[in-house]
């Protein structure tokens, strides 16, 4: 019985998850011929201020792209 657990910050939409569940599960069919009833696929969600990757939390580095994007914006 294969096994998949996804961690990921919040903020899907239930429509994205369902798309990105069964993606997976059929990556595990078509990967290793498993029975599809016997695939378990779950997501944990975190909040973005519980994340941090290359030393800048989530919650910051969205806030910095959104500052980057607006002066990006204001520059075209």
């Amino acid at each position: 019985m294969p096994l998949v657990q996804i961690h990921m910050a919040e903020g899907r939409s239930p429509d994205q998850k369902r798309a990105l569940l069964e993606a997976i599960t059929d990556a595990v069919v078509d990967s290793v011929g498993a029975p599809r009833d016997s695939i378990r696929v779950w997501i944990t969600e975190m909040a973005n201020t519980d994340f941090m990757a290359g030393g800048e939390l989530l919650a910051d580095k969205q806030a910095r792209l959104a500052r980057e994007r607006a002066l990006s914006e204001e520059n075209t």
